[in-house]
């Protein structure tokens, strides 16, 4: 069977709690992990390797945490390009974690016009499940 292949984008888990484990558990997923799933010897080799796996991906899950996070950013805007026809329109297939403490709360105007945008780990998980219903691949949960 198909998986659809999600990257998971941001924070490592062990600055937030081990985050990427809760969407692991999920089935029908076939996910990259930067942490892993990337060469981390330098940027050399990492930064391919992560474009690559967002350049692979059907869906973004991105948790840029409550720190700065240009990487995220980074990740999050190559994924909205290959994702979307025109600069302005909305990326249904991008799930961004704006915790509640994350600042600046300015900028909320401007995410929102991205793609989904949730306040925890949880609904993140099931708007995930609910953009993989709409996916032309077969899946099962």
């Amino acid at each position: 069977m198909n998986k659809i292949k999600v990257y998971l984008g941001g924070q490592p888990n062990e600055y937030e709690n081990n985050w990427k484990e809760l969407f692991k558990k999920l089935e029908g997923f076939d996910f990259h992990d930067w942490e892993f799933d990337s060469d981390q010897t330098s940027p050399d080799t990492f930064f391919p390797d992560d474009m690559n796996g967002i350049k692979n991906a059907d869906i973004l899950v991105a948790n840029p945490g409550v720190a700065p996070s240009e990487a995220t950013w980074i990740e999050i805007g190559y994924f909205y390009a290959l994702n979307t026809k025109k600069p302005g329109d909305f990326c249904d297939k991008l799930i961004i974690i704006w915790q509640e403490a994350r600042q600046p709360k300015w900028s909320m105007d401007f995410v929102n016009k991205v793609g989904f945008v949730v306040s925890t780990f949880e609904e993140a998980v099931e708007k995930l499940k609910e953009i993989a219903k709409s996916c032309q691949i077969p899946i099962s949960f």
